[in-house]
Parts: structure tokens; sequence; C-alpha cells
């Protein structure tokens, strides 16, 4: 026993190791606090040590939004106190959160003397290899994938899930939660015709139909898991009152997270399997080119799928600048505000088996102030205005509809527009005022001062605007953005993917943003136009999978 303990202390005087020093390195049980400097504001934060080790945190007085920040908070305090350390991954889908917790508790573990390891970057295992077998393997988790998934389990199909991100939902969990659906079956001609009208005429006529004769059932499944309406208004350049606000427990709107968590708690209940961070990297094609599965990777897996079908939902592309620049160069500049994971993964896929493609150059343009500012409230001064002018205090319009306001915005090749308010607008205009982003003007000279707007064109403009009425005046920069694009695989009614030859590819099916390019031209032609059609397609396409792969 001495000699082992004489090992023991000659190799601690080796390594110019002390007792002192083992002490030291070990944190004193407490609580310990911080302020961490969110995305949408800071917040105190609390990390709780156990047994010298990281036990817990306490962010609960944090403004992050749910589903997205409060999911990355979620998921990294889990991943520190698994690993004990702040050294973990990101969480994909909200890159800016992670980034920022992670630096607020090494801050704190610095300041309070923690060892170097508890900061130190977790090594992840080895990458194996792993096959998994399933009817219906499903590529994406926003509205398509989610509806995809719950058609082909609702059948009776084993399903698997795959979801590039981090978090659940894609764009779906950001969306306002509107779904654009007919009021009766009276109103599907008028509906299809709205949006023909629209597309100029270039929309695919049988599937226009098929999803408004489908649209009511899509809310009847959503309103099945429990899904509320706050309310059903117009949305577009139509009267009639077929967007469908969704809103949460607490009669919130903003409430595209409320459907999403309910169809996951659906997945969830009906035994999907559910993988997130494994993005596909390409489809299986056997001799005959039908689609049999997919590889996907993971941080510890490379994945082969065997599937009976595989549903692409992917999303679009407008976070890809490459793929605008091919598909839509109009928009190659603007700034995305979709799901970072719409870089057009599922329309490559499908290409390199062969898939037609459609693709007018429209992409779902939006109006913002800027992409720096994180609360969404800051971008929402950008459509709440009276009316909108040219750089140079030209009289553009009143505020109709965004998709107008970024196609006027494009037309004109300027790089912004002023949305004008009146003194009635002070509350709604005085965050952006504070960073810089409106102006204001005590006369409409002032204004034009402020800003360099010619003041004979811009008190033209205040006169010709709707509600503009009285000092001081305020010009808020409105600038072009996109919420998802248009463009993408060629589908048939039945949600089956179809080739450059013009027939079926078998196994393949499709749905969402990565196959939306025959319901559109240029212009979105309406609020809850993409999560309907998303939907609707998705469960489409989830029960004629099962269909295929029982065969």
């Amino acid at each position: 026993m001495k000699k082992v303990l004489s090992f023991v202390l000659a190799a601690m005087m080796l390594f110019g190791i002390s007792f002192t020093a083992m002490a030291e390195d070990k944190l004193a049980d407490g609580e310990y606090t911080t302020v961490c400097h969110g995305f949408y504001g800071d917040f105190d934060l609390k990390m709780t040590v156990k047994d010298g080790a990281i036990a817990g945190f306490d962010y609960s007085a944090n403004i992050e939004t749910p589903e997205l920040g409060g999911k990355a908070l979620e998921l990294m305090s889990a991943d520190m106190v698994a690993n004990n350390t702040c050294g973990v991954d990101s969480v994909s889908g909200a890159t800016v959160t992670s980034a920022m917790f992670r630096v607020a508790v090494a801050g704190l573990l610095k300041e309070i003397g923690a060892p170097a390891e508890m900061s130190a970057q977790v090594v992840k295992p080895a990458v194996t290899d792993e096959t998994l077998k399933t009817d219906v393997l499903v590529i994406g988790s926003g509205a398509a994938g989610l509806a995809a998934a719950s058609g082909a389990a609702e059948s009776g199909a084993k399903v698997v899930l795959l979801e590039k991100q981090d978090i659940l939902g894609g764009s779906f969990v950001t969306s306002a939660g509107i779904v654009y659906a007919a009021m009766d079956e009276a109103d599907v001609e008028p509906m299809v015709a709205y949006y023909q009208m629209r597309a100029n005429g270039k929309a695919n006529e049988d599937l226009l139909r098929f999803f408004a004769e489908n649209s009511r059932a899509t809310i009847a499944w959503l309103e099945g898991l429990g899904t509320q309406w706050g309310m059903v208004v117009p949305a577009g350049l139509t009267g009639e009152p077929r967007a469908h606000f969704a809103m949460d427990e607490n009669g919130r709107m903003m409430a595209g997270a409320v459907m999403s968590n309910k169809i996951v708690k659906h997945l969830e209940d009906l035994g999907v399997t559910i993988l997130t961070g494994t993005p596909a990297t390409e489809l299986i094609a056997d001799a005959n080119g039908a689609v049999v599965g997919a590889k996907a990777v993971s941080d510890t897996k490379n994945y082969t799928i065997e599937a009976g079908a595989v549903i692409l939902a992917t999303g679009g592309f407008d976070a890809s600048s490459e793929m605008k620049s091919q598909w839509s160069p109009s928009a190659t500049e603007d700034f995305p505000l979709s799901s970072k994971g719409n870089t057009g993964d599922g329309i490559n896929m499908g290409i390199a088996v062969g898939a037609a493609t459609d693709f007018k150059g429209g992409m779902i343009g939006f109006d913002f102030v800027d992409g720096s500012l994180p609360e969404s409230g800051y971008n929402a001064v950008a459509m709440y205005c009276n009316s909108y002018v040219q750089p140079d205090g030209t009289f553009v319009s009143d505020v109709i509809d965004y998709p107008v306001t970024y196609r006027a915005i494009k037309d004109l090749g300027v790089e912004h527009f002023y949305g004008l308010y009146d003194a009635k607008g002070a509350d709604t205009v005085a965050a952006s005022l504070a960073r810089g982003y409106a102006w204001k003007g005590e006369t409409v000279e002032e204004l034009a001062a402020a800003t360099g707007m010619d003041a004979a064109k811009l008190a033209d403009a205040i006169a010709r605007g709707t509600g503009l009425e009285s000092a001081p005046y305020f010009a808020v920069m409105v600038k072009p953005c996109t919420i998802g694009s248009m463009g993408g695989l060629v589908i048939d009614t039945d949600a089956q993917v179809i080739s450059v030859a013009g027939a079926p590819i078998a196994g393949l099916y499709a749905s969402g943003e990565v196959a939306n390019g025959q319901f559109y031209d240029i212009d979105y032609p309406a609020s809850g136009s993409s999560n309907c059609i998303s939907m609707t397609f998705g469960l489409e396409a989830g029960r004629n999978a099962a269909a295929y792969a029982a065969k």
C-alpha cells in the first residue's frame, strides 16, 4: 500500500499536480448567475453546480421564441449537463441563440474559476454505419413533411422522418400560422380562378383544383388535432374570407408552431421514428429507376435507409444564394426569413434521379426592415404603414399586400422603399426609430431632409396616401426579403414526382416548396397558401406512398 501511495505522490510531483490544486479544481456546489445576451434581448441565466459538476440551468427569464431559441436553450443545456462542459455543438436552426448561450456559460465558468476541461470541446464518438428499413421514408419536417408522415402513419405504414436541422418544423414553426382554404364546396371554382389569375394563367389547373377541393379536409384534419382558429379573414387580393389564423391556448396569433407541435405529438403517438440533425444526402434507385431509399448522415451515423417509398418534403431554396442565382436571379441578394435549411436539397436529389422541374423565376417575397433586427415586431412596421414611396419620395401605393409591395420594389429596381406613418404611428415606429431604421419630421420638409427625399414629391405622396393626416410624419425603411421560394419538382395529383420523360418515378413522392412550381407564376397569391398546399399534398403523398409500399 505504501509503495502504491509513493508511486502516486511521485507521479503527481512529476506532472506538477498538488492536493491543493486538485481541491481548487473542483467547483464549490451552489448557484451561479450571469446575463445571457439572447437573440431577442438580455436575460438572467442561473447555473447550478452539484458535486463539482454542472447540474442544471435556469433560463426561464429568457424572451426567445419558445420553438426556436427556447428549444436551443433546452437542447444545449441538456448537452452541457450530460458532458459537464460548455463546449457543445450549436443547435442548427437557432445558431445565434446557441452561440450567445455558449458564450454566457463559458464566461461564467471562467469567472468562477472552473477547470479548463469544463470549457473543452466535446469529443464526438466515431461515426458508424447503420442500415434502417421502413415502409415510408419522409425527408423534411416542415408543414409538408409533418403532414406526409401523418398521412403515411395513419394509413398503417411504418414511417421514418428525417430532419436535417436539430429542431423540427422548418419554416412552418416560424410562420404566422395561416392556412388558406376554400370556404365551402361552392367556393372551389372561384378559388381556383383566383389562383390562376394570380399565376397569370400559368398554374396547373388539375393541381389547383385538387388543392381547392381538399383544402377543407386539411382544415378538418388540423381541427381534429386540436387546432383552433382565432379568425378567418380575407388575404391576398380577393375579399373572400379564406385565411384561417391559428391561435395558441392563450389566444395568441402567429401560431405556426402551435400546429407544428400538435402534429409532432400526433406522430409520436403513431410511433413514427424521428431523426433530427440527420440530413439526407442522396436517393437510392434500383436498376429500373424506382426509388427504394436514401442515404443520410448524422454526427455519429452514416445511414442507409431502405424504404418502400420516399417522400421529399425538404422545403425550398431561398436560403441558397447559388440556387437563387440559378432559378430566381432577381432575388439572389434578398435576405431569407425562412428556415435556414431551405437550400434546395430535395430539389437537387430529385433532379439526380431524373425528375422534371418547373421554375418560372418567382419568389415568395416579403417586406421587412433589416435582417439584423431580431424582433419580428421591428420588421412588422414595414407592412403596417399607411403607404409606400420610392427613395426620392414618389408615391407608390397604399398598403395592399406584401407580395405586391415586393414585386413593386423588384420592378422598379430600387434597393428599398419608405413606409409612411403620421402621428398615429408614433408608438409603432418607436423601436425602429431608436435603432436608426426610421426617421421623423415635424414637417414634410423636415422628413424629406432627414431621408434625402424630394420635398415636393413627398408632399404629393402624403396628400395621396390614405390615413396620413397629421404631423409629425415618419418614414420607415422597407426592403425586399423572402419567406420561401417558388419552383421545384413536377408532381401529379397523387403527389408522385414526374420524370423528364413525363412518367411517374416509381416510389418517389413530393410535397411543399420542394414541388410548388406548378401552383404559381411570379407572385405569391395569398398568405397561408404555402401552408395549406404543403399539408394538403403532404397528406396525399403520405397516403399514396403507404399504399404503394404495401404492394
